[in-house]
This record gives structure tokens, C-alpha cells and sequence, in this order.
């Protein structure tokens, strides 16, 4: 007897539902099925106060992959990315700095701090995006097995291979940024600490590693690689918000003949016979299914809905030391007016450049450090790095007509506290960084109409986010490639037969790609068809 449905996808989030349209487009019958009333894990619009919308999850749109554009039709159903403007750096003293999308206005920028940082600025960058550019295909590969497990890693090492030997003027270069850490990187280039600190940040986004830990230059690599978003336009941010990207991909799954399901949670992958059969929902029902997608993290899928006890110990020791321990806080602010920078503005009372793009609030790296081992120890980190945007300056239906959305993300606030709960102190460091944000956005503090403040333990609870990690564990070199989400399982098959795993836990990582849900399908039609 024939399953009802040849795939069932465990997780409504945008590689989920990715998955989906490719699974439903090769012709297999399949269900998707959603813990939430709306679809988008993570990349979702949500009013968080009456007439206000914003995002819980991501904010911005990058890397989005090409083929997904084209194959979901994404433009033609209207998704419209306005390109973000430039990253405005507030430091402790007060100095701010500007970095651009074009290079040599941010050179301008960097030569009142160094004349020699203004000087490398262009070759680091030259360098980085060359090596970038070149690593960008391997998003849209199944990470091959070194081993050599089947004859199926064979071409992907070929690949590989050549991919290395093209690039083998960068390779050393390439291993350089995979091994050490963004501040002996950014050191070897550069003097000003303003500039290395605007440069190198992001290194310490979503993780608890300071910068001066090896391996964090990969993610100046990173950073460099999400400079667009596909669809020939540059990284920005999405009318509407970030829940049309995941609403226009589940129209797109569902005209490719998928079935879309909210409101059902799955409680337990079924296996019978060391195979996925299908699912168990939280109220009881059974879903049978010849085969199961997870779009959950890693540990939510196999120490939740499967269950070590089905797992082969290596596996599960390994995923045990899986590092999945969010960073980051969130807060979304409704605003009665736009907010301004101290000493930026001028005289102007409008839109500023500034307003169109970020806002770092940060300090020098080795500063970082201390607020990262900080929260390594249990303990939020105070005056943290924080990040803002402005939705609204983009999109003003957002907002109530003269008002605005202020999304903030604060680093150095670990999910595992020393002394305390979040539940009990959340709005205490909720208060603190906003009193702290007041001393460079004076008018901010006063203007807030209604906040929503989500720690990372209210992240796991909402999205479902293991630890409340937005990228579904650490971007770091031992957890990338052929290594994620761990040894011998990078290629979105798992121990258990038939179950397959295609969420951000997996290669390429985090970030609204979409790389994942396709990758994965790909090689769940590829046993589809091997197996007839």
C-alpha cells in the first residue's frame, strides 16, 4: 500500500517550504506541516503592536539564491528588495564613521582615521570579495564526504578540486581566513580601531566566540559574500516585510501541487524498522510519509523528534557537542518619530543617508572580547554591541502614518544565565540597553510608544530555535561545509533512513538562502529515483 504522501516536511520555514516546491515540482506528493498559524520560521512579518509589523527573526534580505528567484518566480509574485543604505559606526566617545556601498567614498571615510587604512581598504576588500565570489557556487553543491563514502561524493570532490586549483592564488589566502581569528586578520591590514571594529563585528554575530578566537575571520568572509541577495539586487530590505519572502514561496510550493498545513505540530518523527514512516503530531495524529524533511535545528530534530535512543552514540556525542547557543537579544520599538544619531543630523530634520541602512552602536574589538566572555560566563554583557534598523524609512506601511519601527539586535547576551533567569530579568536589560542606546540616540527613549523585547530563551520558545540560535548553530569553520552538521552527515541524509534534514543546521548554514531546502531536495529526488 502506497503512503499518502511521498515527503512530508516537518517545519513551515522558508527552506522548508523551498524544499517543498522542488519535492512537489519532480512530481512526489507533499506535506508540509507548520507548528504556527502562518508559515516563514524565522523569516516572518508579526504585528508586535497595534498597526506596527516587524520581524521576530530576520530583518534583512542577502544571499537569497539566484536559482530560487527564478525557479518560485519571486519577482514576478512581487517581491521588491530595497537596497540597504550605508552602515553608520557610533563609538563609546561619541566619534561616528560611515561605511558605504561604494568603495571609494568609504576610503574617503576611513582616510580622517588613517591615511594607511585608507590606502589597504581597497585591496582587503578586492581580496575578500574575489575569494567570496568564488566560494559563493559551493552554497548550491551537496558538501562532498572527503572519505569518500559512495561514488556519489565523487563529482562534488572533483568540483572541489577544481574550484582549489582555479583559486590556488587565494588559497592560502582562503585557509588563512578559515583558521585564525577576525582580529589577527583585521590587524594584519589595518591600524585605527574604529575601522577594524566596523569591519569586523559581524564576527561575533550569533555566536558566544569573541573575535580573538580562530576561526572567526571566516565570518568577514561571510560578510562579504552577502553583499547581494540574488535576483540582481543587492542585500536590503523587503516591502512588506520579511513574511512576503516566505508568503510568495508557499504560493509558489502550493501551485507546484505541494499541501500546506498551520496549526499541526510535530511531536515525533515515526520510525519503523530503522526507517522514517512518517510523523506524530502533538494531538495525536499519525502523518504517514515515505519520507521526512526536518526544517528544525539539529538537536530539536534528532534529540526531540527522534530520540537518541534511535541514534548510533558517535552521532549523537557529536551533536551533543554541537554548538547552537544563541547570542543575541531583540527588540522591536514603535516610535513616535525618527530617530537621530548625536551629532550627525546637522540641522536636518529628514531622512538621513544613515537612516536607510544600519546603525552599528559599537567599540573596539578587544572590547568585544571582554563583552563576549562575559556572556560565555553567564553574564549579559552591559553596553553591549547593538545593531538598528528602520524598516519603516523603506516600507511606511509598517507603521501608523508618522510613526516608525526600530528593530535592534543586541549582541553578548548569552541563553544560559549564571545567576538568574530571563523570564526575571529580561526587562531590566531591556531598560538598561535602551538607557544605554539614549546616549547616542538621545531623542530614542522618549519616543517609544511600545516595545517587544525577545530574549533568546523567548526566540526558542517562539521559533522553535534550539538555544535561540538564529542560524541554527555556530557559522564557524568546524561547523561548516562538509563538517555541518557533523561528521560524516553533511549531505542532508541522517542515521535514519528516509529521514533527511534541510534547515539551516545543515550546509550552507544560516541566512535566507534557500540553498538548504533546494540542496536537500535535490538528493531526496535523487534516492527517489535511484530506488524507483
Amino acid at each position: 500500500m502506497s503512503s499518502p504522501y511521498d515527503a512530508v516536511i516537518v517545519g513551515g520555514g522558508h527552506n522548508g517550504l523551498v524544499a517543498a516546491f522542488y519535492l512537489a515540482r519532480g512530481g512526489l506528493r507533499t506535506l508540509v506541516l507548520e507548528r504556527r498559524d502562518l508559515v516563514g520560521g524565522a523569516c516572518v512579518t508579526e504585528e508586535f503592536a497595534p498597526g506596527f509589523r516587524a520581524s521576530p527573526g530576520a530583518y534583512v534580505l542577502s544571499m537569497l539564491r539566484d536559482a530560487i528567484w527564478r525557479d518560485m518566480h519571486l519577482r514576478e509574485r512581487g517581491l521588491r528588495v530595497d537596497q540597504a543604505g550605508p552602515s553608520l559606526n557610533v563609538f563609546p566617545d561619541g566619534q561616528t564613521f560611515v561605511l558605504h556601498g561604494d568603495r571609494t567614498r568609504s576610503v574617503d571615510a576611513i582616510r580622517p582615521l588613517s591615511p594607511h587604512d585608507a590606502h589597504a581598504f581597497p585591496a582587503y576588500e578586492a581580496t575578500l570579495e574575489r575569494i567570496a565570489s568564488a566560494l559563493m557556487p559551493v552554497f548550491d553543491w551537496t558538501a562532498p564526504d572527503p572519505r569518500v563514502g559512495s561514488l556519489r561524493d565523487l563529482p562534488g570532490l572533483l568540483r572541489l578540486g577544481r574550484l582549489a586549483f582555479r583559486q590556488r592564488h587565494d588559497l592560502q589566502e582562503a585557509a588563512f581566513l578559515f583558521t585564525t581569528s577576525a582580529k589577527q586578520y583585521l590587524d594584519e591590514h589595518f591600524d585605527d580601531e574604529m575601522v577594524k571594529s566596523a569591519l569586523g563585528w559581524e564576527s561575533i554575530s550569533n555566536t558566544l566566540a569573541g573575535p580573538s578566537t580562530p576561526g572567526t575571520a571566516y565570518g568577514l568572509l561571510h560578510e562579504a559574500a552577502s553583499g547581494g541577495s540574488g535576483g540582481g539586487v543587492g542585500w536590503g530590505f523587503v516591502r512588506g516585510g520579511m513574511g512576503v519572502v516566505t508568503a510568495l514561496m508557499a504560493d509558489a510550493a502550493r501551485e507546484a501541487g505541494a499541501e500546506i498545513r498551520t496549526g499541526a505540530e510535530v511531536e515525533q518523527v515515526r520510525i519503523a524498522g530503522g526507517r522514517a514512516t512518517g510523523v506524530v503530531l502533538a494531538d495525536g495524529e499519525e502523518v504517514d510519509g515515505a519520507r521526512v524533511l526536518s526544517n528544525a535545528d539539529p538537536k530539536r530534530t534528532f534529540l526531540g523528534l527522534v530520540g537518541p535512543d534511535r541514534l548510533p552514540s558517535g552521532f549523537v556525542g557529536s551533536l551533543g557537542a554541537y554548538r547552537c547557543e544563541g547570542a543575541s537579544m531583540k527588540i522591536n520599538l514603535a516610535v513616535a518619530e525618527l530617530p537621530r544619531v548625536h551629532g550627525v543630523d546637522g540641522d536636518g530634520d529628514g531622512v538621513q543617508p544613515y537612516h536607510r541602512g544600519l546603525i552599528q552602536i559599537s567599540k573596539p574589538l578587544a572590547d568585544l572580547d571582554v563583552d563576549q566572555a562575559s556572556a560565555q560566563a553567564g553574564v549579559p554583557a552591559e553596553a553591549a554591541h547593538m545593531e538598528l534598523c528602520i524598516p519603516t524609512v523603506h516600507d511606511a506601511s509598517l507603521a501608523p502614518k508618522g510613526t516608525h519601527v526600530v528593530t535592534i539586535g543586541v549582541r553578548s547576551q548569552p541563553y544560559t544565565l549564571r545567576d538568574a533567569t530571563w523570564d526575571d530579568i529580561k526587562d531590566d536589560v531591556a531598560d538598561r540597553v535602551l538607557a544605554h542606546l539614549g546616549t547616542f540616540v538621545p531623542n530614542l527613549p522618549g519616543s517609544i510608544l511600545h516595545r517587544e523585547v525577545l530574549t533568546p530563551l523567548d526566540l526558542e520558545r517562539r521559533l522553535s530555535l534550539t538555544g535561540g540560535h538564529h542560524l541554527h548553530g555556530d557559522m564557524s569553520p568546524d561547523q561548516l561545509l562538509f563538517l555541518r552538521p557533523v561528521r560524516g552527515y553533511a549531505d542532508y541524509r541522517t542515521p535514519v533512513d528516509r529521514l533527511y534534514l534541510c534547515g539551516a543546521g545543515t550546509h550552507p548554514g544560516g541566512g535566507v538562502t534557500g540553498a538548504n531546502g533546494r540542496n536537500c531536495a535535490r538528493e531526496v529526488l535523487r534516492d527517489v529515483k535511484g530506488r524507483g
